[in-house]
């Protein structure tokens, strides 16, 4: 009886194992799947990459640039003469964004560029915000923005505030480089 017992426990176990790993469809997935394939690029930004030091803030606005951590950023250079395979690559970047876990906040198109903003966690409380860009000109790009308990609202209320900050240019030099 023992026996029986112990068995069926550990198979519990391996079970909740199995299917706890299980990541289908995640972003980290997706990320360390293709950051070292030849036509993607996989940058890792510092959340302090913007100096908000010349910018007026309130401190509802310090708390909230407070909380980002960091961005993880994975690019795909799209090449003219092969379309398919960036039809291809975007598909399969965009069925990340059907997993029941994101919450879809807005998508927009803006010169030529198509964006899709999701979030994981509650309306106030944001622990992930996924962003994917495209444009079939030049390719795609998938951002996490990773952070503890972000505000989405306020996050765009600072938005202009970017504006009137200092941006660290020699972090962004290699995603600029990259499209080129």
């Amino acid at each position: 009886m023992q026996k029986l017992i112990k068995t069926i426990f550990l198979t519990v176990l391996f079970a909740m194992a199995m299917t706890s790993c299980k990541n289908e469809g995640s972003v980290q997935t997706y990320f360390v799947e293709h950051q070292d394939l030849p036509d993607y690029k996989s940058i890792d930004i510092s959340a302090n990459i913007v100096d908000f030091s010349k910018a007026d803030l309130t401190e509802e606005q310090k708390e909230t640039i407070s909380s980002l951590e960091k961005f993880n950023v994975l690019l795909y250079r799209s090449k003219q003469e092969d379309l398919e395979k960036y039809k291809s690559e975007f598909a399969k970047a965009k069925a990340i964004f059907k997993n029941e876990k994101h919450n879809e906040l807005m998508e927009f198109n803006t010169d030529g560029a198509k964006f899709r903003v999701s979030s994981i966690g509650s309306d106030e409380a944001v622990d992930e915000i996924l962003i994917l860009a495209s444009s079939s000109k030049i390719g795609f790009g998938l951002v996490r923005i990773l952070g503890d308990e972000m505000n989405p609202e306020k996050m765009i209320a600072l938005i202009d505030k970017l504006q009137k900050a200092d941006v660290d240019d020699n972090q962004l030099e290699g995603i600029m480089d990259f499209f080129k």
